[in-house]
């Protein structure tokens, strides 16, 4: 008999695109392939029926398709809410071997744990960062409290958290959930897509890939590549994604006078094509100052691309560089320093085919099929764990 999983997010990929729902959908493409049958408890962002079957999955829609951000670039607290009512009316999800639910948008998760208590169903909750007083004060105001509140409670919700990046482990313990309860597994890739994508002829220095968001700190990228073509180096640059941030982007490059060194491609829906303008490049830059578990730095390297990254405490994991393996840190968190990072890798130094050889390997153990397998046994084993009912 096929075990039974269901995924809790909003957002259900392919049909939104993100790296979260992203992770979720690889995760369920594997166990569809592995005796587990999958359905997916999202908003509506389909046209049809609200029962659909994509791709093996079942979709399943909970409520109407909403607005995800404001007018600012920012989660609407109304969407997250609504959400999370509109799961509690799903009273079977009692009945499915594991729910596996996307962190945000947290309400939903105090449904899905009084549906463990009613049935069988044990919840793993998929945690992809932790915020902080700060990050919530400077996200939401006043309003981020509530927030804060939200993230330490429901952090203990259940014994099975899966964190993404070593740093976010050590984070959730800080929050007081035991050593024992959260486990390591890190985001994936499709490697061997990737590596059947041929690189477009028109070539670049420098590449961003994700979404255009403040803490995202895409301006020191163009900031730093108009520094230099004020010294004389002329450095050009491609940015693949969308987001609130990109009128801003786009005011900025005209103000520095680097129009002709930067093109914006917006969002490219064909993953292919975006892997054949990365392999155009030479090197990718990933500035974020917010915690990151980038599937994008995983993806740039298995198209040979080292990463150049800011080294902060809420910046991107450490794990995911080792420093001239894959890619390099940048000390300091400003945009002359990543500016001398620059002219270092692509004008002084140059970047040998040693470390673009080095990067494809070092996501090569990165595939999907090693990561959502360790979900799988992660999976069989709370299934098979006898402890007293109550307690999970």
């Amino acid at each position: 008999m096929p075990k039974r999983l269901a995924i809790l997010y909003d957002c259900p990929f392919p049909f939104i695109q993100g790296g979260g729902q992203r992770r979720l959908f690889e995760i369920a493409q594997y166990h569809l392939a592995h005796d587990w049958e999958v359905e997916w408890y999202a908003l509506k962002f389909w046209e049809g029926p609200d029962k659909i079957r994509h791709e093996g999955i079942i979709y399943n829609s909970v409520g109407k398709w909403t607005e995800l951000y404001d007018s600012a670039g920012k989660r609407r607290l109304w969407e997250t809410i609504y959400y999370g009512a509109m799961i509690a009316r799903h009273v079977e999800l009692c009945k499915f071997d594991i729910l596996l639910a996307g962190q945000w948008p947290l309400f939903h998760l105090i449904p899905a744990r009084i549906f463990c208590f009613l049935g069988k169903s044990k919840l793993v909750v998929d945690w992809w960062e932790i915020w902080g007083r700060e990050h919530w004060k400077n996200y939401y105001g006043i309003k981020g409290v509530l927030g804060l509140l939200l993230e330490k409670l429901l952090s203990k919700i259940t014994p099975y958290i899966i964190a993404i990046t070593e740093r976010g482990k050590l984070q959730l313990q800080e929050l007081g959930v035991k050593q024992n309860e959260v486990v390591f597994i890190p985001n994936g890739i499709d490697f061997e897509k990737i590596m059947g994508a041929i690189a477009k002829s028109k070539k670049f220095d420098l590449v961003y890939m994700g979404r255009l968001q403040s803490h995202k700190n895409v301006s020191h990228i163009l900031k730093g590549v108009a520094l230099l073509k004020d010294r004389g180096c002329s450095i050009t640059f491609q940015i693949i994604g969308d987001g609130p941030e990109r009128a801003r982007l786009e005011e900025l490059t005209h103000s520095l006078d680097i129009d002709k060194e930067v093109f914006f491609h917006g969002m490219i829906e064909s993953d292919l094509e975006a892997y054949a303008w990365m392999k155009a490049s030479r090197l990718f830059v990933n500035p974020s100052t917010s915690v990151s578990g980038s599937i994008s730095i995983l993806e740039a390297n298995a198209c040979g691309l080292p990463v150049i990254a800011y080294k902060t405490d809420q910046g991107v994991s450490e794990e995911l560089i080792e420093e001239g393996v894959n890619g390099y840190w940048v000390e300091e968190t400003n945009y002359k320093a990543m500016a001398e990072n620059f002219y270092q890798l692509l004008l002084d130094k140059g970047l040998g085919q040693n470390i673009k050889d080095n990067s494809i390997e070092y996501a090569r153990r990165y595939d999907w099929s090693n990561i959502a397998g360790e979900y799988n046994e992660y999976f069989l084993r709370i299934m098979g764990d006898v402890k007293d009912k109550k307690a999970l």
